[in-house]
């Protein structure tokens, strides 16, 4: 797990620099695009969720984020959609996960284009799709994701500055100022790695919590779900997710000096309320992490600080604080992240192909 950490930046900026995006929109004709469909599970949907926003921007397109079971079996919604308007992109970083696969053939058979994206080539999910973009991560043979879901974050941040730039909706300046913080974020990745390790080292008591909950917001709800995904999987323990604007609607009711909670704080709509959620969980709660991707200085015991990055509300590396937090956080205990825990339910529901 920490190889495909120490790596991310490498291969991101190798991502960065590859032309499959602009190959695929010289084939995909993305000016009449008025609605993408998001087809994935587990990190791959959450990432969806983080992109939903710079497509809905920068685009103006409409997204719809499915799990393949609520794609098949509950979306008639989408029978009624135009298919030339309308893209189905289903993701799955093995390219072997059945629901995926079962996404795809369902969206053909309504008569829907669906570009495949992968870390694996050769896989179902990149054979049964009509267009294809690659991780380029190279493999990462382990439960919690890593390398690869900032690969997957990357490729649908730069497809939605494509297509904003080929539907004329951003100018040529505004376009090269989102490349240009997306490069700066990878350079930033390194220094992310080791002020989280660092905290980590501070408060290794953090190992043995027994519950814990996330609370982000805007472009980061996505990224608190999948911080909530990646610790939960790693250190094997129940946890939660809430929208930041949603906390004060039942959520807080739980919290008490047993309750650990790690919030996301950026500068964004809500930001007020997250200082103000804060400072109550300083009182309330045992543990409290802040990721503070703003310019406020707030005290090392209780937060990790990441670079200010106001278009893409530092979401690559907020992502990158929660991984090493999923790999180092076991390792205390003496356990490995990627133990095996109860891995015969994937075989008996047929998670893969």
């Amino acid at each position: 797990m920490w190889d495909h950490i120490y790596e991310q930046a490498d291969r991101l900026k190798e991502l960065l620099s590859d032309s499959q995006v602009n190959d695929f929109l010289k084939v995909y004709d993305s000016k009449h695009l008025k609605r993408i469909i998001f087809v994935a599970s587990g990190s791959s949907i959450n990432v969806t969720l983080i992109a939903k926003r710079f497509f809905e921007e920068l685009c103006e397109i409409q997204v719809l984020c499915y799990t393949p079971f609520d794609f098949v079996g509950n979306s008639s919604i989408i029978k009624s959609f135009e298919r030339d308007s309308t893209l189905v992109v289903a993701i799955s970083q093995t390219g072997t996960s059945s629901g995926t696969v079962n996404s795809i053939t369902y969206a053909k058979e309504l008569g829907f284009k669906v570009l495949s994206i992968t870390e694996r080539r050769d896989t179902p999910v990149q054979q049964l799709g009509d267009y294809y973009l690659n991780f380029l991560c190279g493999l990462e043979p382990c439960n919690a994701k890593t390398k690869g879901v900032s690969s997957s974050l990357i490729i649908l941040m730069l497809l939605a500055i494509h297509i904003g730039e080929d539907k004329a909706i951003l100018t040529n300046e505004q376009f090269q100022a989102y490349m240009d913080e997306i490069a700066a974020s990878i350079e930033d990745i390194p220094k992310t790695i080791e002020k989280t390790e660092k905290w980590i080292q501070g408060n290794k008591d953090w190992s043995k919590i027994k519950h814990f909950y996330v609370v982000g917001n805007g472009t980061n709800y996505g990224t608190a779900v999948e911080g909530m995904l990646k610790i939960m999987e790693t250190l094997c323990i129940p946890a939660s997710v809430c929208e930041l604007g949603e906390f004060s609607h039942g959520f807080h009711r739980t919290i008490n000096n047993n309750s650990n909670i790690i919030t996301i704080y950026t500068e964004e709509y809500g930001s007020e309320a997250m200082v103000k959620t804060n400072d109550f969980l300083m009182e309330k709660a045992k543990r409290l992490l802040v990721v503070n991707a703003t310019d406020k200085q707030l005290g090392n015991d209780h937060s990790i600080q990441v670079a200010k990055r106001p278009l893409t509300a530092s979401c690559i590396n907020i992502n990158v604080v929660f991984q090493v937090l999923a790999a180092s956080l076991p390792e205390i205990n003496g356990d490995d992240p990627n133990r095996p825990m109860n891995e015969e339910l994937t075989r008996i529901v047929q998670t893969r192909v």
